[in-house]
C-alpha cells in the first residue's frame, strides 16, 4: 500500500478509501507529517468534501451518459 494509491482514491472521489490508506501508512510511519495532515483533513465531513462527493457523482453520471451515446 502506497501514498500513490491514496492519491488515486482522492482523485476518484473515494475519500474514505483514501483515508484508510493514509491511516495504514501512518501506522507504519508515525512521524510522517504528510500522512498526519491527510488523515486529519479526511476525517471531517467538511463542505469541501461534500462538494467533492457531489461533483464526483455528477462526473460519473456524465461519463456514463457519454459512454451510452458512444455505444449506440
Amino acid at each position: 500500500m502506497t501514498s500513490t494509491l491514496a492519491e488515486i482514491y482522492l482523485r476518484q472521489g473515494h475519500l474514505d478509501k483514501a483515508k484508510e490508506v493514509y491511516e495504514k501508512l501512518l501506522s507504519k510511519d508515525l512521524e510522517n507529517v504528510v500522512y498526519k495532515g491527510r488523515v486529519s483533513l479526511l476525517q471531517y465531513d467538511t463542505p469541501e468534501r461534500k462538494r467533492l462527493r457531489v461533483l464526483t457523482e455528477l462526473l460519473k453520471r456524465l461519463e456514463e451518459q457519454r459512454d451510452a451515446r458512444e455505444a449506440t
